[in-house]
């Protein structure tokens, strides 16, 4: 009898260990993956809705003389993507992860046609107008994607345009997962320098840190940003150079509020030197540089003096000529 025990006890001791790991891997397989900060709040959207800021999809347009058929598209382009699974599924912003779609998702189904009849500037103004609707409403709980086509049967372009929203992936993860549709003449992927870094293959789950490390990193985080003021040093920058990665200061820290400067005034200023808005703020930074490198006795400016020249940059949309067609809308939009 006794040899009876052992033997149920032996069994049981080796099922339930199996049994529960079994369980343990099918929780994890149906596991939702959870949204980055970042990705919920691209979805949620930065500003307030009577801001009516547009939402940021990621918009880019191929042009053809004969435009392929949606057929083509769907299969070509729509399907190889699918196996993503932000490409596949819907994001819940409520509950920060991706799910899948109340409905049977077909590849055709990600494919919107409009045709019409005219010029390059009747396609252009079509995809623009048409790249103002939102992927994340009243499209029958369809992933946040899709492929728009312009079919011109007249004397303009046709053109595809991929509309991506941001919420699915950066710049970086779009490429890598566009290796799967791009192909050169011979039909073998193309390789480029960033797509051979990256991997398209989805990522594995991290491991799992351990907590006591964590509360250590915690500590020791805390008392660098408490003692950073009294330091010598900045934190590691991208400018530094390569031998000195920390960059030196003269260990004094300030906080300024700039007093408000009114616009009206500015104005006055732009109309009086016959300068735009951007000429004067150009040139009140560069000023504010070169101050303040004189301030600090910087040997770079010294040993330069009036050779050296203090430029600023600042973020400028510039139309195209006036004497061609009128794409500002589009270059703005990104389309």
């Amino acid at each position: 009898m006794s040899k009876y025990y052992y033997a149920v006890a032996a069994v049981a001791a080796v099922a339930i260990p199996v049994l529960y790991h079994l369980k343990t891997r099918e929780k994890k397989t149906q596991r939702k993956r959870k949204m980055s900060f970042t990705s919920t709040g691209l979805g949620l959207g930065s500003f307030p809705p009577e801001a009516e800021v547009k939402d940021p999809n990621i918009n880019t347009a191929i042009y053809f003389d004969d435009c392929p058929a949606a057929e083509d598209v769907a299969e070509s382009i729509i399907q190889p993507l699918l196996v993503y699974e932000r490409f596949s599924q819907v994001p819940d912003l409520a509950k920060h992860i991706f799910r899948p779609s109340t409905r049977e998702v077909k590849p055709i189904d990600l494919v919107r046609q409009i045709d019409i009849d005219g010029d390059e500037m009747l396609t252009n103004n079509t995809i623009v107008d048409t790249c103002q609707a939102k992927l994340g409403e009243g499209r029958d709980d369809l992933p946040w994607w899709e492929i728009l086509i312009v079919r011109n049967s007249g004397s303009g372009s046709s053109a595809c345009v991929l509309r991506v929203h941001h919420v699915i992936g950066d710049g970086l993860a779009l490429v890598s997962a566009f290796q799967k549709i791009l192909k050169n003449t011979k039909g073998t992927p193309i390789e480029t320098p960033l797509t051979s870094k990256t991997s398209s293959a989805p990522k594995t789950a991290k491991k799992k840190k351990n907590p006591f490390m964590m509360f250590m990193s915690l500590i020791a985080a805390t008392a660098h940003c408490l003692t950073l003021a009294a330091t010598k040093h900045d934190d590691d920058t991208a400018f530094s150079k390569m031998n000195n990665p920390r960059l030196r200061h003269s260990g004094k820290r300030d906080f300024l509020i700039f007093p408000t400067i009114p616009l009206d005034f500015v104005k006055k200023i732009k109309t009086a030197a016959e300068v735009t808005i951007n000429d004067l703020c150009m040139a009140a930074v560069s000023h504010a540089i070169y101050c303040y490198c004189k301030s600090q006795n910087d040997p770079v400016l010294e040993s330069k003096q009036s050779k050296i020249q203090c430029r600023a940059l600042l973020p400028v949309g510039f139309p195209r000529e006036t004497d061609g067609p009128d794409y500002t809308e589009s270059v703005l939009t990104n389309a």
